[in-house]
């Protein structure tokens, strides 16, 4: 194995990665948000929508 490899276990994919101590581990990969939204055929909410379906929540003032 090594470091970036993605592994098959039980049909569930894992990236092996260092484990701090010298040796390899495997976690479960990153999914990027696009691949998310490939796999499930949604698309991010746009700017407008995100200000509607938001409107009324409290904020914290950082973004």
């Amino acid at each position: 194995m090594v470091v970036g490899e993605l592994i098959e276990i039980d049909g569930r994919r894992y990236e092996v990665v260092p484990d701090g101590e010298g040796g390899l581990t495997i976690e479960p990969p990153i999914t990027s948000v696009a691949e998310l939204d490939a796999q499930r055929g949604t698309k991010p909410a746009s700017d407008e929508d995100f200000e509607r379906l938001t409107a009324g929540f409290p904020s914290d003032g950082e973004g």
